[in-house]
């Protein structure tokens, strides 16, 4: 890092929203007064003036036809203007038509109809006019395109067009290399994106502000927000001072590694250099805040909005009330909905929605009536959302009498319940183990069924372990054409598993890809769990291949059932294997996948060797817990080495790594 800072050039730039309106301004060649406009043109600058396109188009080509030559400036404001309306087909038969003319079309004219193709994402038609340009392209031809290729994920392409740019002697703009920059930070991390920045300064372009910016949140990305903050901190050794999108891109950077205290000084920095906070930096903290459980802080930030001219929204606040609910302060949280107005702005549907719920689960059931009663006097009705809201808490709480009751309230407020309400009516029966209450409001549903219904029911009779009933109702569902999901699936494949059918599990998955719904994680996990309890190791690695060839994204979890059962057989090299293959993709196991591999190490009465793979788990920044060191302690006592077991364990409770209780048991 000592070595990148300083290899910075300096420059002076101008700020991020003048960039564009630079490259805007490129585009479009200013006008050249003309000393006796002809008849066409004052006749075609009226047309463009009034937005008749379609005539201003038929008049281009009518001139041209004459034997005129039409003006290319004004030809080139109406292709900007046809772009902006998406009718960039059009725009190319004018750009046609002014070649075809004679007139000397430059590439102000290429450049407006590359940048409407971009814009609406044809990228190939961009492509194959700058290939086909008779005029020498420039950095703002090639721009827009690059940024199309990045946008949509393709910079590989981004980067070969960037060759080809070079290799015709196009000299990219700090704008070109900045949207690169950024784009292969997000898909290939910081450190590739710095073989662009050092191409940047190899070809003589001076980074900007903007430049330094994309490079502060590519390290925050990162999670070196410590190294962003010394980029910050040397901005005006480069000729620049941070601005607002450089504070807020640290400020984030920062709230997501938690680091509180840090936050806390940057802001108070940030406003004593007058760099002034906009709404998204106030709305990252507050949604960051609230995030992080620091309600108090983020109400905090809410009081400070309007200190620097900006107001708070009702959908920040609502995300404040949310917060103060989540901690169980329903009564703060009403509070501060009454208080809403101080902060300008005044609650919504939605705001009263979330207290309503907030009291619901604190069961305060007349409190949420009240409330209820009070949204429709206040000028602020609710809506669907919250009565289902309120009935679902009531059901998961069995309360389903009182649900009821509620749903026949629903047209006093001119709500109507649908299936949403309904399945929570359903939820509610199963829970309880009401079946028969659930199937009759089931075939007396006023609307359709929909597949949460058949799921709730299905996941009902597979607790009751009502098997028959499960597989009638799966047929009725398929037969009605009602779309089966994963969850469907998943409910009864977990079934299978519980009661040891695993044969029909699987049987079941490969069902469920006949009917294209494809198996997840959860299936597969499932599946993995029940395969190795039974110590069958040869048919959880065939699934793990399986599912690799697939393409299935795996999980530590997955990885750990293999690594469990290989353990468990006494198969550790493989194991271990396992582990490494779980590291090379990019994954950190956790202490649970390297205690099965000590714990099989200890059992062979290698205990040398596992705590080698102890350090060798330290070294891989996986940190030791409690179960990892019983199992080193007890691998000491089974070799017979019980003194060097009990110094180990009355070491590891002196330094409180172990509780008194875990060596208590162990005694």
């Amino acid at each position: 890092m000592a070595t990148l800072l300083p290899s910075f050039p300096h420059a002076l730039s101008k700020p991020h929203h003048l960039q564009h309106s630079h490259v805007a301004a490129a585009s479009t060649r200013p006008e050249a007064p003309s000393a006796a406009p002809n008849p066409a043109s004052s006749r075609l600058r009226r047309l463009i003036a009034r937005d008749d396109l379609a005539e201003a188009a038929r008049l281009v080509e009518h001139s041209t036809s004459r034997g005129e030559a039409p003006d290319v400036y004004l030809c080139t404001k109406l292709i900007r203007n046809l772009c902006r309306r998406g009718r960039t087909s059009d725009a190319a038969r004018v750009l046609r038509t002014a070649e075809a003319s004679g007139a000397p079309v430059d590439v102000f004219a290429y450049n407006t109809l590359v940048a409407g193709y971009c814009r609406y994402g044809r990228l190939d038609s961009a492509r194959r006019l700058i290939a086909s340009m008779p005029v020498p392209p420039d950095a703002y031809t090639y721009t827009p395109l690059i940024r199309g290729l990045c946008d949509r994920g393709r910079v590989g392409d981004a980067l070969t067009l960037l060759d080809d740019m070079l290799r015709r002697e196009c000299e990219p703009s700090v704008v070109t290399y900045t949207v690169l920059l950024e784009a292969v930070c997000k898909s290939s991390g910081f450190g590739e994106a710095m073989n662009v920045l050092d191409e940047m300064r190899a070809k003589g372009c001076t980074p900007n502000i903007v430049t330094y910016n994309v490079i502060i949140n590519g390290m925050c990305r990162e999670g070196r927000v410590d190294e962003a903050r010394e980029i910050l901190n040397r901005l005006s050794a480069y000729g620049f001072q941070p601005d607002t999108v450089s504070y807020t891109t640290l400020l984030k950077g920062l709230c997501a590694a938690k680091r509180w205290e840090d936050v806390n000084v940057l802001f108070a920095e940030m406003v004593e250099k007058n760099c002034v906070p906009n709404e998204v930096t106030f709305d990252m903290l507050v949604r960051f805040f609230c995030h992080g459980g620091r309600v108090e802080r983020a109400i905090e930030v809410l009081q400070q909005m309007s200190q620097h001219g900006c107001t708070a929204t009702t959908t920040l606040c609502n995300i404040v009330i949310n917060a103060i609910c989540k901690q169980g302060r329903v009564d703060d949280a009403f509070e501060f909905l009454n208080n809403m107005g101080l902060y300008g702005c005044n609650p919504d549907t939605i705001s009263y929605t979330t207290v309503l719920k907030g009291l619901c689960r604190a069961g305060r059931w007349e409190h949420a009536k009240e409330l209820l009663d009070e949204m429709a006097w206040r000028n602020c009705p609710p809506n669907e959302v919250t009565f289902n809201t309120f009935i679902c808490i009531l059901c998961q709480k069995g309360l389903i009498e009182q649900a009821i009751m509620l749903i026949e309230q629903m047209p006093d407020y001119g709500c109507s319940a649908g299936i949403v309400t309904y399945n929570a009516l359903v939820n509610g029966f199963c829970v309880q183990g009401r079946l028969d209450s659930a199937f009759e409001l089931f075939n007396n549903l006023p609307c359709e069924p929909n597949t949460i219904t058949y799921t709730t029911l299905l996941t009902g009779l597979c607790h009751a372990e009502r098997l028959d009933d499960a597989a009638e109702l799966l047929a009725e569902m398929i037969q009605k054409d009602c779309p089966l999901n994963v969850v469907t699936f998943n409910v009864l494949v977990s079934f299978f598993c519980q009661k040891g059918f695993v044969e029909e599990a699987i049987e079941l998955v490969y069902e469920m890809m006949e009917h294209g719904c494809t198996p997840n994680l959860i299936t597969f996990n499932t599946l993995l769990d029940v395969i190795t309890k039974d110590c069958n190791s040869e048919e959880a690695l065939e699934l793990l291949h399986g599912l690799v060839s697939k393409g299935v994204s795996l999980d530590t979890i997955t990885y750990s059932s293999v690594v469990d059962v290989l353990s468990r057989e006494d198969r550790i090299e493989e194991a271990i294997q396992i582990l490494h293959a779980v590291q090379d993709m990019g994954m950190r196991p956790k202490a649970v996948m390297y205690n099965k591999i000590l714990f099989a190490l200890c059992k062979r009465c290698e205990t040398d060797q596992a705590i080698d793979f102890l350090a060798y788990m330290v070294s891989n920044g996986c940190m030791p817990n409690e179960s990892t060191y019983i199992i080193l302690i007890e691998g000491l006592a089974q070799e017979g080495l019980l003194k060097e077991a009990r110094y180990v364990l009355s070491d590891l409770y002196s330094r409180g790594v172990l509780n008194k209780s875990s060596v208590e048991d162990w005694h």
